[in-house]
């Protein structure tokens, strides 16, 4: 009875030792939530996988420096519902982009439903593309 005690606690154990990092996953307090910046630059790619796709785009800092955004925003299949498609961006198109970048002011952010409307990606034509629905 005692080694079948003893198998059970040690696969549970394991099972939670794998599956804690999962919750991590999805926090977002490495983000400021509270301050969205836009920022203004070129695609360099748009990444269409999951989990989560990702938008890289070139920005000129307020010294002229060149910095390498990457944003990340939702899913593939949450992307499909709010109307993207792999082909929205292209390397080369001019963006503006709406975003919760990180706190600790690494070029690197979040777009999508959790930064609710205030996400959005705007063509150089004016064309918005948003990462949030509203309700209908």
């Amino acid at each position: 009875m005692k080694p079948k005690l003893i198998t059970r606690f040690a696969l549970a154990v394991a099972f939670l030792g794998v599956c804690a990092p999962m919750f991590a996953h999805h926090g977002n307090s490495q983000y400021d939530e509270k301050h969205p910046v836009t920022i203004t630059g070129t695609v360099t790619e748009f990444v269409w996988q999951n989990p989560h796709c990702q938008i890289y785009i070139d920005v000129k800092d307020k010294d002229g420096k060149l910095v390498h955004w990457g944003i990340e925003s939702m899913s593939p299949g949450v992307m499909l519902r709010e109307g993207w498609n792999p082909s929205m961006l292209s390397p080369g198109d001019v963006v503006s982009v709406t975003l919760i970048a990180a706190k600790n002011g690494a070029p690197v952010g979040y777009a999508g439903n959790a930064c609710s409307k205030q996400c959005k990606v705007v063509r150089a034509n004016g064309e918005t593309l948003p990462l949030f629905r509203e309700e209908e």
